[in-house]
C-alpha cells in the first residue's frame, strides 16, 4: 500500500496523443522534436521541486492541451513553496537557454518556453505565481479580481500581438489559438491545462 502512496498515477489521454502525433507530423520548422524536450524537461522541472520540498503527486495528467500534476486533496503548501514550485518549470527553461546559448534552435525555444510560461495568465506558471504573491497580501476574493484583471490584460495585449504574427506572416495563426484557449479558460474559471 506504501508504494501506490509513492508512485504517481500517469494518464495520457486520446487527444494528448493525437495532438502529439500532429504537431510532430505537421511541424514546418523541424524542430517539433527539440520542442517537446523543452516542455518534458519544463514539467521536469516542478517535478524536481516537487520532491525537494516533499510535495508528492498523486496524478500526472497528459490532456489534449498540456500537462497536468495533481496533488492528492487536501494537502496544502506555504505560498512561498508553491511558488517556488511554479518558478521551476520556466527556471529550467531559461538556465538551458543560457546554457545553450550557442546553439541557437535549443536557445530560442527554452526561451520562449520559458517566457511564454511567466506571462500573468490565470493558467500559465506566470500567473499561478502572482495569484500566490497576491493571496499573501490580500483576502482570497480581492486576489483572484485582480489576478483575472491582470490575466485579461495580458490576454488582450497577447490576442493583439497574435492578429499582427497573423496578419503580417499571411498563415501562422497558432498564437491566435492559445490565446483564444487561455481566453476560454479565464471565462470558464477554470485555473487547470
Amino acid at each position: 500500500m506504501r508504494s501506490s502512496r509513492l508512485k504517481p498515477s500517469v494518464q495520457i489521454s486520446v487527444p494528448f496523443l493525437c495532438a502529439l502525433i500532429l504537431f510532430l507530423i505537421w511541424d514546418p520548422t523541424g524542430l517539433g522534436g527539440q520542442m517537446v524536450l523543452a516542455a518534458v524537461l519544463h514539467e521536469a522541472g516542478h517535478l524536481l521541486a516537487m520532491a525537494c520540498l516533499g510535495k508528492r503527486p498523486q496524478r500526472i495528467v497528459f490532456g489534449g492541451f498540456g500537462v497536468r500534476i495533481e496533488t492528492p486533496p487536501g494537502v496544502q503548501v506555504a505560498y512561498g513553496k508553491e511558488a517556488l514550485i511554479y518558478a521551476a518549470g520556466p527556471a529550467v527553461n531559461l538556465l538551458l537557454a543560457a546554457a545553450f546559448s550557442a546553439c541557437p534552435a535549443v536557445w530560442r525555444t527554452h526561451l520562449v518556453l520559458g517566457l511564454f510560461n511567466l506571462l500573468p495568465m490565470g493558467v500559465l506558471d506566470g500567473g499561478q505565481l502572482l495569484r500566490c504573491v497576491l493571496q499573501q497580501r490580500m483576502e482570497m476574493d480581492r486576489a483572484d479580481f485582480w489576478m483575472k484583471a491582470c490575466s485579461f490584460f495580458c490576454g488582450v495585449i497577447m490576442a493583439c500581438g497574435a492578429a499582427a504574427v497573423w496578419l503580417t506572416s499571411g498563415y501562422n495563426f497558432s498564437l491566435l489559438i492559445t490565446t483564444g484557449y487561455l481566453f476560454s479558460l479565464l471565462f470558464a474559471g477554470n485555473s487547470e491545462v
